[in-house]
């Protein structure tokens, strides 16, 4: 029952502006505003405009004063990262955007912070709603409306931030914050120097993130017993052979491959050991002991509506998972309409032929290279790019997704970064063809080089909405399938009954849980109404309680995505190509999907 569908990079840290992207935020630690002050970009008539944004830049004279406002904004929010760590996944060259290198390795959270952040998400909506929108193209109109669209959810979820985790189990920062420090590339001593930076302050990070947990605890609605089994199980992991540790020998590696004198490099390979044993592993010995102390005082499964704020923070967390207007309450009933015709539909095939298929049985290798020949030939064209491909350690393999993306850097595009968890790949429910065509070709990684070069706007590339960008990543595996040459019919019913236990009976058992306040047991009785049985029931159990609102983004964004593109594609059969239609939806950009549904229908109507 595991899902392959995995998070297009999750946030390094939840600061002041992580509504911006999975690992930028738009204030540093130097003291900068929240929001930065917009840099200007002014041009005289008959000038071309500076571009160190990488997109196209039209000259004032050609724009509005609300469109110039707009584009202000849009460059504003990419100013600046709140530490080191997010720097160097933010930025290839921070100094080329209007910051610099931050002086904080972790940007720990506060109570201050997070009023900070409601604040700065109210200057922008009163800024973005001062904004005349007869005086805005068709495109700035749905940039605007997707800003607002965020960052009026994202004010309500930090308003009540006492009910944001700081730990989460699978691929958490206990594990993937050693890794990606694992993987910053050294290529001056200046690197070297910000690198233990970023270890001298992980002791205080954790700390912070602990606090925060046994605040939510108190409330009653911090983790459950077994999820801070899983916690814990993750940090015994990340302290488990120290004197051959990963963080000492990929240090050493990179150290040595810059060539220094013998001197600088004892140095510096001293000054690391000496930092794991102060401030790493009691790092890692601090959280298994305060997380066991928090065993037993949690209430765990109770319904997180029903502490004070809860309600208005769950609504919040919805419309951002789902990327909807709708309540809860109408998702629950448009979900599980879409649950009892897709298992009406399918169910006859599962019975009769069971849901597992090998789709393929190709390597990482041969899937990427037959996913990008495809994709080249039925899809627009992208510019070149370099993709770093990253294996996680076989250790850390229970405690990462299958596969995850990072989006590439604010200045450069065209650089891809992507693990792959090959410790899972023995496993028969995992196949390399879903998971490329999810991960790269034509899924995130396409999908992000595509809009990057194409919209005329930072926000809707590099702001990662995750029902936009996982339902785009789900399509694409599912039309992917159209073009493999696999046995259609079996292979549609395996992909769909994936995608309905993994993704949309998860989301229905994650609302129930979350708002309607369903126990193990009624869970149980509902799975069984579906096929499914108790030999499952603790792994959804596990994957429910464990993350909020699991898999939401995969369940609605999925279920709207192919809902928009599907009914135009129909509508428009014999007079505009499938692929057309499908590039018409990647050229709309990043929306609330109330937005794309509209805008596409606008699309049929002009082809028509």
């Amino acid at each position: 029952m595991k899902s392959k569908k995995t998070l297009r990079g999750g946030a390094l840290v939840l600061t002041v502006a992580s509504f911006i992207m999975p690992l930028a935020a738009c204030s540093g630690s130097s003291g900068q505003r929240a929001v930065a002050t917009p840099p200007t970009l002014t041009t005289k008539k008959g000038q071309e405009p500076s571009d160190p944004w990488g997109i196209v830049v039209p000259t004032d004279d050609d724009m509005t004063e609300d469109a110039k406002k707009l584009r202000d904004l849009d460059m504003s929010l990419f100013v600046g990262s709140p530490d080191i760590l997010n720097t160097y996944y933010s930025f290839d060259d921070p100094t080329r955007y209007y910051t610099d290198w931050p002086t904080k390795g972790l940007a720990a959270n506060s109570d201050a912070i997070y009023d900070q952040a409601v604040a700065s998400y109210k200057e922008c909506i009163d800024y973005l709603e001062k904004l005349d929108t007869s005086n805005l193209s068709e495109s700035e109109n749905r940039l605007r409306e997707d800003m607002l669209f965020d960052f009026q959810n994202k004010m309500e979820v930090y308003k009540h931030h006492q009910f944001i985790p700081a730990l989460n189990p699978s691929s958490g920062q206990q594990i993937s914050y050693p890794l990606l420090m694992s993987l910053i590339q050294f290529k001056s001593k200046s690197d070297v120097d910000r690198y233990l930076k970023i270890l001298e302050d992980f002791y205080e990070y954790f700390d912070n993130a602990m606090t925060i947990e046994e605040t939510r605890s108190s409330m009653g609605a911090g983790w459950s017993d077994e999820t801070l089994d899983l916690i814990i199980k993750d940090c015994k992991k990340m302290i488990e052979d120290k004197d051959v540790h990963f963080m000492r020998t990929t240090f050493e590696s990179r150290v040595g491959a810059l060539k220094l004198s013998s001197t600088e490099s004892k140095s510096f390979i001293r000054k690391n050991s000496e930092l794991l044993e102060e401030k790493y592993f009691p790092t890692y010995e601090m959280l298994i002991e305060r997380l066991t102390a928090l065993k037993g005082s949690s209430k765990g499964n109770k319904t997180m509506i029903s502490a004070p704020g809860g309600k208005d923070y769950y609504e919040a967390l919805f419309r951002t998972k789902s990327g909807t207007s709708m309540t809860p309450e109408e998702g629950i009933k448009f979900l599980q309409k879409s649950i009892d015709e897709i298992y009406d539909t399918y169910y006859p095939t599962w019975k009769q032929k069971g849901t597992l298929f090998q789709f393929g049985g190709l390597s990482f290798d041969e899937a990427r290279d037959w996913c990008e020949r495809f994709t080249k030939e039925h899809y627009p064209a992208i510019g070149s790019n370099t993709v770093a491909v990253y294996e996680v350690p076989k250790e850390f393999a229970e405690s990462m997704p299958p596969a995850m993306y990072y989006v590439s850097p604010i200045d450069n595009y065209t650089k891809h970064q992507v693990w792959v968890n090959t410790g899972l790949f023995e496993d028969s429910r995992y196949d390399m063809f879903t998971i490329v065509s999810h991960e790269m070709y034509p899924g995130h990684l396409y999908q992000h080089q595509y809009q990057a070069e194409t919209l005329g706007n930072k926000y809707q590339a590099f702001a990662a909405s995750l029902p936009y960008a996982e339902g785009w990543a789900q399509y694409s595996e599912w039309r992917m399938i159209q073009y493999a040459p696999f046995e259609q019919e079996l292979a549609q019913s395996a992909w769909m009954a994936d995608l309905f236990y993994s993704a949309l009976v998860s989301a229905r058992l994650s609302m129930g849980v979350e708002y309607e306040g369903w126990d193990y047991d009624r869970c149980l009785t509902y799975i069984k109404k579906y096929g499914q049985d108790d030999k499952v029931m603790d792994e959804y159990w596990t994957r429910i309680t464990g993350s909020q609102g699991y898999a939401l983004e995969y369940a609605f964004g999925y279920l709207f995505t192919s809902e928009i593109i599907n009914t135009a594609i129909e509508k428009l059969d014999g007079k505009v190509s499938p692929e057309d239609v499908i590039t018409a939806y990647l050229d709309l950009g990043c929306a609330p999907f109330d937005a794309l549904s509209r805008d596409m229908e606008s699309y049929v109507k002009e082809m028509s």
